[in-house]
């Protein structure tokens, strides 16, 4: 119940009251409650508006930090550095398989030379045919044949040979990147791709911090909306209290009315419905006084989460720039290097692709030298059969087929041979650092990853300082509403007061009795027509319930029962 100030009560002067004034000084009051109300009501929703902008701004943050943008873009930053801080060892191994390669292809050389020299033997072998036959048709069309074969053996020969000249060049170019790399890494120092690595770690490390910030933040963002929004819903007290301080001071001006017609409200009649609009002050004043308290505290409440949002949001300020400027700094000085990293990736992609072809090209190779092979063979034993045919003359083309079947063996032996060394060559690792050759340009990696980061830096960065001006405006709004809302608690002071005026006035001129017995028939017949038009003001249930307790015994009847009303955590007491 609302503290009723017995020195502020309006005084009485002979048992008489100014009903008009009473209504004035209510009157008087409601528009600055009104005002204060709709500004507070207002200033709420742009506070709901403005926090809703905070909760996109997150979402922004969140996105523009993501593990998909920002955190590839370090992971790319991490990785360039750990591969100029494992260059040295990854040089010496690929050194070795450089080496290796280099050996085997000198190894595939010589078999190529030993197999285009029994080509070359063969080839004399069927020029001694044809002249050991002297011309005959059939050992002549033989040779013809063999010759054909022998002939695009050695073209296939050739085109191998070629292959494995440029790719010696190609391995010289390799072996020069890899020492100007190696020059480049010694002038510029390890502790440059170390510090990188580091920065790039911190640099994670402070992108997951700003999102283990933005859930804290989102869920005070979130604490903040609900309550806002809750207490804005709770303020509708005061359009409840404004209507029902109208009803008071219609009723107020209607025995004014009365009085101003010459057909005054008999003094019984007129204490009854006196006592009746200070049970409605009364009722609202205390009403009005628990919710006030009750709204003004959940929006002091309010006041501490903004300010920890304000703090939350300030505390990033800075530490994403520094970081920032080092890794900038960082990679300039790594320009050379860089560059020549990409120079050694271009021409290792070269080489490597080269290889993979080379290789192809060897194993279909490795298929026509088998086939060369078995060529021979046949023409070992197709040799043989014609002499058998050809008396003398065959005898003596027969010295020389036994000459040819040595080199068909000899052939198969070096066919096996290049095959073994091609599965060696297969298994050579040019790269040695599992980074996939031409797949990225590291030249450009670098800058790029830095350039996403800032980005995603500089967005969250903005959002955070927009956030953190927000907050600042959120903050100073509820607490502006706040001290507003409280200087409303005169309000309370001001329906007692008058009230307690009414009070009095109606003990004095007609002291209140039981049931009513003291009325008059002349004032029973006035509120038999004040009570059902002051019922039919009312819009709210907690005035009708008000209203039946003064209804007179021949009233209450006739009068519909009053609606019980409850109030469960989401009503707000208004209708």
């Amino acid at each position: 119940m609302a503290r009723i100030d017995t020195d502020t009560a309006t005084p009485l002067t002979g048992g008489t009251i100014s009903f008009a004034a009473l209504a004035e000084q209510l009157q008087g009051r409601m528009g600055g409650l009104e005002a204060t109300f709709r500004e507070t009501g207002e200033t709420l929703a742009t506070a709901i508006g403005t926090i809703d902008g905070m909760a996109d701004g997150l979402s922004a943050i969140r996105q523009s930090l993501s593990p998909d943008t920002a955190g590839v873009a370090v992971g790319k930053l991490r990785d360039v550095a750990y591969r100029l801080i494992s260059l040295p060892m990854i040089q010496k191994r690929r050194a070795i398989e450089v080496e290796t390669l280099t050996g085997r292809t000198r190894e595939l050389r010589g078999l190529l030379n030993e197999v285009g020299t029994i080509l070359k033997l063969l080839g004399i072998y069927g020029m001694n045919i044809k002249i050991a036959s002297s011309g005959e048709a059939a050992f002549f069309n033989f040779v013809v044949g063999m010759d054909e074969k022998l002939t695009s053996g050695r073209q296939e020969l050739r085109q191998i040979e070629r292959q494995l000249d440029q790719f010696g060049r190609v391995v010289g170019d390799v072996q020069q990147a890899d020492r100007l790399l190696a020059n480049e890494c010694l002038r510029t120092g390890s502790s440059i791709p170390t510090e990188l690595t580091a920065n790039a770690n911190a640099l994670q490390d402070h992108v997951e911090a700003v999102m283990r910030m933005t859930n804290e933040v989102g869920g005070i963002v979130r604490t903040v909306q609900g309550e806002v929004a809750r207490v804005l819903g709770a303020i509708q007290i005061g359009d409840s209290v404004r209507q029902r301080a109208e009803h008071a001071i219609t009723m107020l001006e209607r025995i004014v009315a009365e009085e101003a017609k010459g057909t005054p409200v008999p003094l019984g009649a007129t204490a009854h419905m006196a006592r009746l609009i200070a049970a409605q002050l009364n009722a609202m004043a205390d009403e009005f006084g628990r919710e006030l308290v009750s709204i003004v505290e959940s929006i002091e409440r309010l006041g501490p989460l903004a300010d920890h949002l304000r703090e939350l949001l300030g505390s990033q300020g800075g530490d994403d720039g520094q970081l920032l400027f080092k890794l900038e700094h960082g990679i300039a000085t790594l320009g050379s290097v860089t560059d020549q990293l990409c120079d050694a990736d271009g021409h290792l992609a070269e080489l490597t692709g080269f290889v993979g072809r080379t290789l192809a090209d060897l194993t279909d190779g490795l298929g026509r030298i088998r086939n060369i092979a078995v060529n021979v063979q046949d023409i070992s034993t197709n040799t043989q059969l014609l002499c058998r045919r050809h008396g003398t003359l065959g005898r003596a083309v027969a010295v020389i087929a036994k000459e040819v079947a040595p080199c068909a063996s000899r052939l198969d032996q070096l066919s096996m041979a290049v095959g073994r060394l091609i599965t060696v060559l297969g298994a050579i690792d040019l790269v040695q650092d599992g980074h996939k050759v031409g797949d990225t340009d590291t030249r450009g990696a670098l800058g790029e990853a830095l350039s996403v980061v800032r980005r995603a830096c500089e967005m969250s960065a903005d959002a955070m300082a927009k956030g953190g001006g927000d907050a600042r405006r959120v903050l100073s709004s509820l607490e502006a509403s706040a001290a507003d809302l409280a200087e409303q608690r005169g309000f309370t002071d001001a329906l007692t007061d008058v009230a307690l005026t009414l009070t009095r006035y109606a003990d004095q001129v007609s002291p209140e009795t039981p049931d009513g017995a003291d009325l008059s028939e002349a004032d029973r017949a006035a509120l038999h027509e004040l009570l059902p038009w002051a019922g039919g003001l009312y819009t709210m249930a907690a005035e009708r319930m008000i209203h039946a307790a003064f209804l007179l015994p021949d009233m209450i009847a006739a009068a519909p029962p009053p609606i019980a009303v409850s109030f469960d955590d989401d009503d707000d007491g208004l209708f």
